[in-house]
């Protein structure tokens, strides 16, 4: 694809960002193709874990300073406990425009179709022209471990050194990956009904019982499916010491009675979390700020800090445009005429 480079133009072709990655953001012609990536592709294309964690983080920043555009998901319920979402957003600072069209449906996994899938769309921030689509499974994967690893960073107790998986898929499996990349030596302790004790793996224990899997953990990762009439069991009397608790699953697994306990409870975007309260989080406090806000304002973390990112589409589109870059560096991809 080759863009129409405009001398008149007010802005330089291309932006760099914070994080380093420079977009091309030169008007893109009607009769440019759209570039189409698959899911193996943008996994080739995706930056290390470690510099996933600090995409993300420069996002969440960029979030707080009010440099993105970002409204609350909307969405349609097709089955019982099913999603499909649309996540817009907009970078100011790296003039990204990007749309996530991402399903979940639970019972997925029992018919051999994956819990999640989508597509991300990426438009040419000039003219609104659609310039790209790619998979959005590993994406959505990759960037929700990657926003977990920045409340690590940021928020876990010093010198942590087990973490706990509950629910242990595809996000369980990609949480690992960002837990170990930030700890090597870290011990990791899974629960999942679907596993067994005797199920092994590298530097990971399985257990039969989710209080077994927490008792020793620093780090607690719920990953079980996004239901709206869950059934917690996560209490505050399961922990002691300092602990980082991150329901990447909303309110699967994690009482309200443990987030009202906490020291400091933050989420993604506050705005959405009041959103989704019509189905979740029942007895939930509210936020003390978002995770961007905490970083910006160097808050530390409590004894108990609760960190629930629910998943926001700057993400989304902040790691799409990275996968674009390499891309069309690499010469991955083919082009879909318009």
């Amino acid at each position: 694809m080759t863009p129409e480079r405009r001398s008149e133009r007010p802005f330089p072709c291309h932006v760099e960002a914070e994080w380093g990655y420079r977009y091309d953001r030169c008007v893109s012609r009607v009769e440019d193709p759209i570039m189409y990536l698959t899911r193996d592709e943008v996994r080739h294309a995706l930056p290390s874990v470690l510099d996933q964690v600090d995409l993300v983080e420069a996002t969440y920043r960029a979030m707080a300073r009010g440099r993105v555009e970002i409204p609350p998901k909307p969405g349609i319920h097709p089955r019982p406990n099913a999603f499909i979402h649309a996540m817009p957003a907009y970078l100011h600072d790296s003039d990204v425009a990007a749309l996530k069209w991402v399903s979940g449906y639970p019972d997925n996994p029992s018919k051999g179709v994956p819990y999640i899938s989508g597509l991300i769309v990426v438009n040419d921030a000039g003219t609104g022209l659609p310039t790209a689509i790619m998979d959005a499974a590993e994406i959505t994967a990759a960037r929700t471990a990657a926003a977990s690893g920045v409340c690590i960073r940021a928020f876990a107790p010093q010198r942590w050194t087990d973490a706990a998986i509950l629910g242990f898929g595809e996000q369980g499996h990609f949480h690992a990956r960002v837990i170990k990349a930030l700890n090597p030596d870290a011990r990791i302790h899974v629960f999942d009904p679907r596993l067994s004790s005797a199920a092994t793996e590298p530097d990971i224990e399985v257990h039969d019982d989710p209080r077994s899997a927490v008792r020793d953990s620093q780090l607690v990762v719920t990953a079980g499916p996004i239901v709206t009439d869950p059934h917690p069991v996560l209490a505050r009397d399961w922990l002691s010491g300092d602990r980082l608790v991150l329901p990447i699953d909303f309110d699967f697994y994690v009482r309200a009675d443990l987030v009202g306990s906490a020291d400091l409870f933050i989420v993604d975007d506050i705005e959405q979390f009041d959103y989704y309260r019509k189905d979740h989080f029942a007895g939930w406090p509210s936020p003390r700020a978002t995770v961007g806000q905490a970083l910006e304002e160097g808050v530390g973390p409590g004894s108990v800090t609760v960190a629930c990112n629910l998943g926001v589409g700057t993400l989304d589109a902040a790691f799409s445009a990275a996968v674009l870059d390499e891309a069309r560096t690499s010469g991955l991809g083919r082009s879909l005429p318009r």
